[in-house]
């Protein structure tokens, strides 16, 4: 099995955005070849921030380099970004990391 893990620190009162952002973008990759399940984390954090934990596990990498190619996941961050958007002003800080099974 193989995890895809985002990373996200925002302004305090912004975690519900993206919350909602990763909810509404899920459906299509729920129906994916090899898509198991994804979890979002909400954690309070000091200083005004809130962190959210995106954990999405895949059968294989493969699996996810499929999704992350496909036409259906492109045109989700295109329309998500639109033309020469930068991010949210609300977003402090992102990771993406990817983790094997192993145990």
């Amino acid at each position: 099995m193989f995890y895809q893990i985002r990373r996200i620190v925002v302004k305090e009162g912004f975690s519900d955005q993206v919350v909602e952002s990763f909810a509404n973008r899920g459906g299509l990759m729920a129906q994916q070849p090899g898509y198991l399940e994804k979890q979002v984390l909400v954690k309070k954090v000091r200083r005004g921030e809130e962190e959210v934990m995106v954990m999405v596990q895949w059968e294989s990498e493969e699996d996810w380099k499929n999704w992350e190619k496909s036409p259906e996941h492109i045109a989700g961050h295109k329309a998500k970004r639109g033309a020469g958007s930068e991010k949210p002003e609300y977003i402090i800080e992102s990771s993406h990391d990817l983790y094997y099974v192993k145990g």
